[in-house]
């Protein structure tokens, strides 16, 4: 299966968190934000991803 998960955009109401890094990077309980929707769609069987990035 695949998913296709939109990572773009300048990420303005996360402000001043995303000045340094993307907001999907951004760490949550010591784990980038991405990295649990990733986990999760893995577990639910998906082995293809698509990222949508830019602005």
């Amino acid at each position: 299966m695949k998913a296709i998960i939109p990572v773009a955009g300048t990420g303005t109401k996360l402000r001043p968190h995303t000045y340094s890094q993307p907001k999907a990077l951004i760490p949550i309980a010591g784990k980038p934000l991405l990295a649990f929707i990733i986990d999760e769609m893995i577990e639910a069987g998906v082995n293809d991803f698509v990222f949508i990035v830019g602005y």
